[in-house]
């Protein structure tokens, strides 16, 4: 697995530090402008790959703004459903009216999804992504299902069949054979966007797919991502599991669809040679991912949430803890009561010797000045504490614009650091193993470990299929 890192002005400069570079970068076609164009010609020069992305993720915000409100009222019903029956509504617990509703609104979404897509010049699209001089390529794609994810329109709520899905996913094949077949895109790989609510909709996706000779997949993770919903059934096949407590639906239906996919071209005789996660950069979800599909499947992701964690809220990935979270504020508690932060990346050791770092000196200051907690406050304010820990703290203007690049560089090199280990022949057991070792060494029963033990089941079930079938 490789984790590809936005091409932004951010990450550039980040690297640039250590010259040391991720495994490739990705470019949004939304995002091209000559600044970003001579990135783009300085990650060429550098020989490293470039994605294409096809700009999409703007345009499934936009269709979301406009579908919110009305949404947010049918999930207010189902909501009151779910608390009577005192557990997920399916089937027919959903009155008709409801069902109508939800369907109607669907369909209203899909009608708006599909005009925003026509809108788009397909060719001038392919020129602007070629502009890039890309290796790898993102085809244009039907986002009505990532719309309908992220708005909450579930197919226990619209009553949808499977093939509704397959309609989606047959359109967005078309545009991939246009770009396939398109000259200027000779020698780039170009990915196929495929999409699914849970399994059996991703078995058919990937059925399609392969039929449609697509060797190169990639699904988008927006509407994943924003899923607040919980879960406590699931799907698989025929067969409709019970969980033991609701979960939160992302994992659960993130198992599902990696299974399902891989499912879907093993039916059709298919070879899925490389899968990219448009917009996947939870590290908890990586394992997932790995443990979804075969080691002869190349697995990359990209994400901007390394550089938004990091400018925006400060929050560093734990290389030693699976990608765990902290804070800069929970690392400098962490490091006034007796721990410490693992300098395990070289951006974060290059930072150390050129800028110090002084635990002890900073636990005096708080044993001198009766902190029995650190507060945000104390991070901005110059004193003993902030000279001592300058990676985690912002007195400085100077030394915390350094740091922010660090910040930037050090969450990349751990997810590339976290793909890398789930690289090898035996990529489904280490990613199974670190899925239990996440769940095992949680100190309590967390939301996040609730849904890694149900995405866990999934994969494990369906691992036991595979072997039963021989």
């Amino acid at each position: 697995m490789l984790f590809v890192a936005n091409l932004r002005a951010e990450t550039i400069d980040a690297f640039a530090v250590e010259k040391i570079q991720p495994a490739a970068y990705l470019l949004s076609s939304h995002r091209v402008a000559p600044a970003t164009l001579a990135g783009a010609e300085h990650v060429r020069d550098l020989g490293l790959p470039l994605f294409a992305d096809n700009g999409t993720k703007l345009l499934i915000d936009q269709t979301l703004a406009d579908f919110r409100d009305a949404a947010r009222a049918i999930l207010t019903e189902v909501r009151d459903i779910r608390h009577a029956l005192g557990r997920s509504p399916r089937g027919q617990d959903i009155p008709k009216a409801l069902r109508r509703a939800a369907g109607d609104l669907a369909d209203a979404v899909v009608d708006a999804t599909v005009a925003r897509s026509k809108a788009v010049d397909t060719d001038a699209l392919i020129g602007l992504q070629m502009s890039m001089a890309p290796t790898d390529l993102i085809a244009q794609e039907d986002f009505a299902t990532a719309c309908l994810i992220g708005l909450g329109l579930e197919r226990e709520i619209t009553g949808w069949s499977v093939s509704r899905f397959e309609t989606r996913n047959r359109r967005s094949l078309r545009l991939w054979a246009r770009v396939v077949s398109d000259p200027r895109c000779a020698g780039i790989r170009v990915f196929a966007v495929l999409s699914a609510t849970d399994y059996n909709t991703a078995v058919a996706a990937g059925r399609l797919a392969a039929e449609a000779g697509v060797t190169n997949a990639a699904l988008g993770f927006a509407g994943i991502n924003l899923d607040r919903s919980a879960v406590d059934s699931y799907v698989l096949g025929h067969a409709s599991i019970g969980l033991e407590r609701p979960v939160p639906r992302r994992y659960v239906r993130l198992a599902q669809i990696v299974c399902g996919l891989a499912e879907g071209f093993r039916q059709a005789g298919g070879t899925l040679a490389a899968f990219h996660c448009l917009g996947l950069g939870a590290p908890v979800m990586f394992p997932i991912v790995a443990a979804g599909f075969v080691s002869g499947t190349t697995v990359t992701m990209d994400a901007t949430s390394p550089i938004h964690d990091a400018v925006r809220d400060h929050v560093l990935y734990d290389a030693s803890a699976d990608g765990d979270r902290a804070s800069i504020l929970e690392i400098v508690r962490r490091i006034v009561a007796g721990g410490d932060w693992p300098f395990l990346s070289p951006f974060t050791v290059s930072f150390r010797r050129k800028f110090g770092h002084d635990p002890k000196a900073a636990r005096a200051w708080a044993a001198e000045n009766g902190h029995d907690t650190i507060e945000r406050e104390h991070l901005s304010t110059p004193s003993t504490l902030t000279r001592a820990l300058p990676l985690f703290t912002a007195a400085d203007p100077d030394i915390f614009a350094a740091a922010r690049k660090t910040w930037i560089a050090h969450n990349h090199w751990v997810l590339d650091l976290l793909g890398t280990r789930l690289s090898g022949a035996d990529r489904r057991a280490v990613a199974l193993a670190s899925l239990a070792r996440q769940i095992d060494d949680a100190p309590s029963l967390t939301v996040t470990v609730k849904g890694l033990a149900a995405a866990r089941e999934v994969l494990e079930r369906k691992a036991i299929s595979e072997q039963e079938r021989g």
